[in-house]
């Protein structure tokens, strides 16, 4: 049996969020002819200060796609068939890196900057809907929260995977 905890339910809340969010982004994203893995991509090249990747790595230059492809928790052949829609819509470009002519790098173009550009008021509306009646502190709280429960995912991932040796021992 499952007992109520506060720690389960506030994980299993996250995830309904997500999911609600992913369900709103699906909406509207669609409309505009685009999955929202495609629009995380699009936020990610407009260099989105906002983004959680971005406070947790420095970047100067344009993104490659092995970055978005991390950011995003993807692997490499999703976020290469992510990319090459994008590139089709020619939303995206792709160029070769300064220093290294082997990698590439991406960045949005004139159309997508537009794209972004048209979608933003109904992105703000969202966001200003779900964060009104709480207060400066609470959005704090609640940011500072999240950043410390992803940091922690992110930096222990050997520990994570402790727990899911509990799982094989029971296979065997």
């Amino acid at each position: 049996m499952i007992n109520k905890s506060i720690e389960e339910s506030i994980v299993l809340s996250i995830f309904d969020l997500a999911n609600q969010l992913k369900k709103i982004g699906d909406d509207v994203y669609l409309k505009v002819g685009l999955t929202t893995q495609q629009w995380l991509i699009l936020l990610h090249l407009s260099g989105n200060p906002n983004l959680p990747f971005f406070k947790r790595e420095k970047h100067v230059k344009d993104l490659m796609a092995s970055e978005l492809a991390e950011s995003l928790n993807v692997s490499r052949a999703n976020i290469t068939n992510l990319i090459n829609v994008l590139l089709d819509k020619k939303l995206i470009k792709q160029f070769e890196d300064n220093e290294d002519r082997r990698k590439k790098r991406l960045r949005l173009t004139k159309k997508g900057i537009a794209l972004i550009d048209k979608t933003q008021p109904s992105r703000l509306g969202v966001i200003h809907f779900l964060t009104e009646g709480f207060s400066s502190e609470e959005k704090d709280s609640f940011l500072r929260f999240l950043e410390q429960c992803t940091t922690k995912l992110v930096n222990e991932d050997e520990k994570i995977k402790s727990f899911h040796k509990l799982i094989d021992a029971e296979k065997a």
